[in-house]
C-alpha cells in the first residue's frame, strides 16, 4: 500500500468546517450531471422564519454533499445534505448569508445572499473540483497526532502498515489504543529514552513524590484495573514503540479506508443548526489578562462542554475556558446569556437542572489543596445560591480531585461522581448538604458519567476499568457489571423508558470495532452492536422517544466527526457527519421532538451550541424541551417508598 503524504497549510473559513465524504452519483441526463427531484414533503414556516431550497451540480458524481448556509448577523450556521443533487433549508432566521457547498475532492464559491422573513429564494450551487493543496490540508488540519508543534508533514497509511504485527502490537491494543485511538502513538515518533518517560509518566513514576495531576496518571501501575501491564509488556513495549516509532521515523497516521456508509435519502431530510457564542471583548473573558495561560487545554478559546434544556425550552451549558462560565441559549431567537462562574479557574465539567429549575455544576478543580464546591444558580435571579464543599470530611484522600457528573434520583437527592477521587457524594435535596461520601468498591476507581435508573439506582461507567458500577440508593452499596467485550473504554451511561442500560465501548485497532453496549436489568443480559465504521469512538449515548439509540463519533484525521443512529428494531446504523469536521462531542441531550443537541466541544474557531433535526419536516418549535422535564429523564419519576439506609461518611461497598 502507497504512502499519502500531506502539508499542513492554513484553510479558507468554507474549508475547515466541511467532512470528507464517500464518492456517490447524480442522474446523468442529456445536459451532463443534474438533480433528481425530491419527493419530501415540506416543513411548515414558523412564524417570521425563511427557507431556501436548491439544486448542487459537479463535473464529476458526488453523495450527500454538504451545504452550508452561514448567518453572519446571528453567528450562526445551518447545513445541510444533498439527496440526489438537491437540498433545502428550513426556518432560517432572516438576515445576510454565505452559502457554499462541499462534497468529497469538491468545493463551491461563497454566494451572498440576504433572506426576509417568509422568503424561499431557490439557489444552485456549483462545484468544482478542490485544490489538491487546500484538499491535503484539509486533512492535515484536522490531524489527531501532534508531534512538534512545528510539524511539516505527516503521512497516512493503513493500519496494518502502521501497526506491524508482533506482541508489541497486541500491548498496544488492550493497553493504549484503548485509550488513546489509533492515532497518538505514530503521530509522536521519538527515541527510546523518550518512550521510556511516557511510560513512567503512566505507570505513576513521579507519584512517589506527589500527587497525581490528572485522573490518567499512574493508570498503568497502582491505578491499573484492567490493562494487565507487566515489566516484560514495558520492556516488549519499549522495543516495539522503538522500532516502529523511534528515530528517523515520520510521524504517521492511520488512513480510513473504510469509508462511512451514508444513507443519501435519509441525510436529505436532516438539518444542523449551530449557534456560536459571542466573541469576547478586549479585556474580558479569555482576552482577560488574569486569566490568559491558565487551564488544561481550554486557555485563550471557548469551550462548551455540555448541554442541558429547562422547562421554559432554553438551553444552558457550561464553558470550560478560562473563566468558567454558565452559557445560555434561547435558540427562537439566538440570544445569548452568561455568568461567570464563582471560582472562574475551578472546572466545570457538566450542568443539571434539577426539577425546580434551579441549575447546578459541580467543580472540577484542578490545583493543588483547592476545595470542589457544588454550585448552584438561580435563574429567576441570575445569582449563585449555593456553593457547597462536596467532600468536607476529606473521605477522598486525594490533594488534587476532580468533582464531574451528577445524577438526580426521584427524591431529588444529587449524586456527583469523582472522576479523580473514586467515590460518589449524594447532597440531601431538603438540606442542600451533603448526605454522605462513598467511595467505589474498585479501588482506585475513575467513574466517568453518572445517570439515575427509574428504580433510584445510580449507574457510572468506570473508565479506568471497563465495566458499570450500580450504587442502590437504598442500600448505600455497589455491584459492578463488566460488558463481554472487557477491556474496554466506557464512558457516559444513559437508561431507556424499558430501564436497560446503554454505554458505547471505544474500537480497539483492527481487530475489535467499536461497539454500543446494553445491559438489559430484568433478565441480567448483555447484548453488543457492533459500529459499522472504522475507529468509532462512542462518546455517550441517549436514547430517543422511538426507542433509537444515538451517540456522538469522534473524529479521526481523515473521518469527519458524527452523529450515529442506531435502530434496536433492524439493528440498522445511520451516520450524520457534522458540520464542524474535526470538533468532538462528549454529551448530547434529546428533545421531546428527538432533536439531537450537543456542543462541538473541540472546535476552537467556533465552539457554541448546536442541534441536529434528523427530520426538518418535523420541526414544529426551536425551543428544546425534554418529554417529562428537568432533568431529562425518559420516564417519570415515582418516588420510591423504600427505606434507605442511614449513609455513613464512608459508605458501605460489597
Amino acid at each position: 500500500m502507497g504512502a499519502t503524504k500531506v502539508a499542513r497549510r492554513a484553510l479558507p473559513l468554507v474549508l475547515t468546517m466541511v467532512g470528507i465524504l464517500a464518492g456517490g452519483y447524480l442522474v446523468f441526463g442529456l445536459g451532463g450531471w443534474s438533480a433528481a427531484p425530491m419527493t419530501s414533503v415540506q416543513a411548515a414556516t414558523l412564524p417570521g422564519m425563511a427557507s431556501v431550497t436548491g439544486t448542487v451540480d459537479s463535473p464529476k458524481p458526488f453523495k450527500a454533499g454538504q451545504v452550508y448556509l452561514r448567518n453572519t448577523d446571528k453567528r450562526m450556521l445551518y447545513m445541510v445534505y444533498t439527496n440526489a443533487g438537491q437540498f433545502r433549508a428550513v426556518q432560517l432566521f432572516p438576515g445576510n448569508y454565505e452559502v457554499s457547498a462541499t462534497a468529497k475532492g469538491l468545493e463551491s464559491d461563497v454566494q451572498k445572499l440576504v433572506i426576509k422573513a417568509g422568503d424561499n429564494p431557490k439557489l444552485k450551487v456549483s462545484l468544482k473540483e478542490a485544490a489538491q493543496q487546500a484538499a491535503e490540508a484539509d486533512l492535515a488540519a484536522n490531524l489527531e497526532s501532534s508531534g512538534p508543534g512545528n510539524m511539516v508533514n505527516v503521512t497516512f497509511e493503513s493500519y496494518d502498515e502502521i501497526y506491524k504485527p508482533g506482541v508489541g502490537r497486541d500491548i498496544i491494543e488492550r493497553s493504549c489504543i484503548i485509550c488513546h485511538g489509533e492515532n497518538f502513538l505514530p503521530g509522536r515518533p521519538t527515541q527510546a529514552a523518550v518512550w521510556q518517560t511516557r511510560i513512567d509518566h503512566m505507570m505513576g513514576k513521579e507519584l512517589w513524590d506527589r500527587p497525581a495531576q490528572s485522573y490518567a496518571e499512574g493508570l498503568l501501575s497502582y491505578r491499573a484495573q484492567w490493562l494487565r501491564f507487566s515489566r516484560k509488556d514495558r520492556e516488549d513495549l519499549v522495543a516495539y514503540l522503538t522500532a516502529n516509532f523511534g528515530p528517523g521515523a515520520k510521524p504517521r497516521n492511520v488512513r480510513t479506508d473504510k469509508e462511512t456508509p451514508l444513507d443519501e435519502a435519509k441525510l436529505g431530510k436532516a438539518m444542523y443548526i449551530e449557534y456560536y457564542v459571542p466573541e469576547d471583548k478586549p479585556g474580558y473573558g479569555i482576552n482577560d489578562p488574569q486569566y490568559k495561560g491558565n487551564g488544561r487545554g481550554f486557555a485563550g478559546h471557548r469551550t462548551i462542554q455540555d448541554v442541558r434544556f429547562d422547562a421554559d425550552g432554553n438551553v444552558w451549558g457550561s464553558d470550560r475556558s478560562i473563566p468558567r462560565r454558565l452559557v445560555k441559549l434561547d435558540p427562537r431567537t439566538g440570544e445569548h446569556k452568561e455568568w461567570i462562574t464563582p471560582n472562574p479557574k475551578s472546572d466545570v465539567h457538566e450542568v443539571m437542572i434539577a426539577r425546580d429549575g434551579m441549575i447546578w455544576m459541580p467543580e472540577h478543580a484542578e490545583e493543588l489543596g483547592v476545595r470542589n464546591y457544588l454550585l448552584g444558580f438561580n435563574p429567576k435571579t441570575e445569582k449563585w445560591d449555593y456553593k457547597i464543599d462536596m467532600d468536607p470530611d476529606d473521605v477522598v484522600r486525594n490533594q488534587i480531585k476532580w468533582g464531574q457528573s451528577i445524577a438526580l434520583d426521584s427524591k431529588n437527592n444529587m449524586y456527583i461522581g469523582w472522576i479523580m477521587g473514586g467515590a460518589l457524594t449524594k447532597v440531601d435535596a431538603a438540606t442542600k448538604k451533603v448526605a454522605g461520601v462513598f467511595p467505589l468498591a474498585s479501588t482506585n476507581a475513575i467513574p466517568y458519567g453518572t445517570i439515575s435508573d427509574k428504580n433510584d439506582n445510580i449507574w457510572i461507567a468506570l473508565w479506568g476499568r471497563g465495566s458499570l458500577a450500580r450504587f442502590d440508593t437504598h442500600t448505600n452499596s455497589w455491584t459492578e457489571f463488566s460488558p463481554p467485550t472487557y477491556p474496554g473504554q466506557i464512558r457516559r451511561p444513559n437508561v431507556d423508558a424499558q430501564n436497560n442500560i446503554w454505554v458505547g465501548i471505544w474500537s480497539a485497532g483492527s481487530k475489535r470495532a467499536g461497539k454500543l453496549a446494553k445491559y438489559d436489568q430484568t433478565a441480567n443480559r448483555w447484548s453488543e452492536y457492533s459500529i459499522p465504521e472504522q475507529n468509532a469512538q462512542p462518546y455517550d449515548v441517549a436514547p430517543d422517544y422511538e426507542g433509537n439509540i444515538w451517540f456522538p463519533d469522534s473524529p479521526t484525521p481523515d473521518r469527519s466527526a458524527s452523529i450515529g443512529k442506531f435502530n434496536p428494531k433492524d439493528q440498522t446504523f445511520t451516520f450524520y457527519p457534522k458540520p464542524q469536521f474535526g470538533a468532538d462531542t462528549p454529551k448530547i441531550q434529546i428533545t421531546k421532538d428527538n432533536a439531537i443537541w450537543y456542543a462541538p466541544r473541540g472546535s476552537s474557531k467556533w465552539p457554541g451550541l448546536a442541534v441536529l433535526y434528523p427530520d426538518m419536516d418535523k420541526i414544529t418549535t426551536l425551543g428544546a424541551y425534554y418529554l417529562n422535564g428537568p432533568p431529562g429523564y425518559q420516564f417519570k419519576s415515582v418516588v420510591s417508598t423504600a427505606s434507605a439506609a442511614k449513609p455513613s461518611p464512608a459508605g458501605n461497598s460489597q
